[in-house]
């Protein structure tokens, strides 16, 4: 296998710990362009009437995610923080808007560290900001040249299926993190979420087809490269394994790794490493090797119990108290 390119450099111990979900209502188009975070911009309302915005953000490491809601067209102007891109996308309704001197509509994927955007009297617009060496990695990882982003237009077509997909990553993003208080305080979910968005950009800018050329594996390297897989999972079952972390570790493309996972067990990557760990955590049940279901859970990565019993439960049939009587 070839070496396999860095993911991204991990944030610092100030940037790790991910931020509240911060939900801001605004009747003035100056008050809303101060609320999105790590980005310096100014707007203008251009069409008469009352304005109201809405904007949902929240940051898992380096990697921001919002969504912004707007009654009135804008001139949006701004900048991102240095270092950083953004990927943005708007909605299927979305129409005679324009971005960096581009029209633009809900198949029209907006990308670039600074912006100059009227946009249409209703707009509702998902976007994510990250840094540009992490983009270049995870485009790497999945399958994409990093060195075309310096060189990408601020516009580029998207399928709607590309479109829902990456609209669809980002919404459930926010929408979990505005139900579920254990993402700000889980490593392991904020690594998940994290990785999901960079891979989420990455599949957007590296298109559907561009990622095809790559031959797939023979049998003998789908095979070794899941026993790889399957060895570097049980030697650390409490890190949090995700989809880029797998593929920066075996130095495979997303395509690879997907594709050897469904060939060699029938499972995605990500079902795979649950259905080890749950595995893990049954034999130190059973073996009396932990002396709480919490305990044995929490040395296989599944930190939050209620969750976890129900997930045990699915998967084998009965609680992991029930194990643990039997031992």
């Amino acid at each position: 296998m070839n070496p396999a390119p860095t993911l991204a450099s991990q944030p610092s111990p100030e940037a790790a710990t991910a931020r509240t979900l911060r939900h801001v209502v605004a009747d003035d188009a100056h008050a809303a362009a101060v609320e999105l975070d790590g980005w310096q911009q100014r707007y203008q309302q251009l069409t008469p009437g009352a304005f109201r915005a809405e904007m949902s953000q929240v940051t898992y490491g380096d990697v921001h995610v919002f969504r912004e809601q707007t009654s009135q067209s804008l001139l949006e102007e701004g900048e991102a923080a240095r270092g950083y891109v953004a990927l943005a996308l708007p909605d299927m309704q979305c129409q005679g808007g324009w971005f960096s001197g581009y029209g633009m509509d809900g198949q029209t994927l907006l990308f670039g560290r600074s912006m100059a955007m009227r946009t249409p009297r209703q707009l509702d617009l998902a976007g994510l900001t990250v840094p540009l060496p992490a983009l270049e990695r995870a485009v790497a990882l999945a399958g994409g040249e990093p060195a075309r982003l310096e060189r990408l237009p601020p516009v580029r077509p998207i399928t709607k299926s590309a479109g829902r997909e990456f609209r669809g990553v980002l919404l459930s993003v926010l929408a979990t993190a505005s139900l579920d208080a254990e993402v700000f305080s889980n490593r392991f979910i904020e690594s998940a979420m994290r990785d999901a968005l960079l891979l989420a950009a990455a599949t957007a800018l590296v298109g559907e087809g561009n990622a095809g050329n790559e031959p797939l594996p023979t049998v003998p390297a789908r095979r070794r490269l899941v026993a790889d897989a399957y060895q570097m999972i049980r030697s650390a079952p409490d890190q949090p394994w995700s989809i880029l972390s797998l593929c920066e570790r075996l130095g495979v493309s997303r395509r690879t790794l997907q594709y050897s996972f469904n060939e060699v067990t029938g499972l995605s990557p990500l079902d795979f490493v649950r259905a080890v760990r749950m595995n893990g955590v049954r034999q130190a049940l059973r073996a009396g090797a932990a002396d709480s279901v919490g305990a044995a859970a929490a040395n296989f990565g599944f930190q939050h119990l209620p969750r976890f019993a129900a997930q045990y439960r699915a998967f084998f049939g009965e609680l992991p108290s029930a194990t643990l009587a039997r031992r």
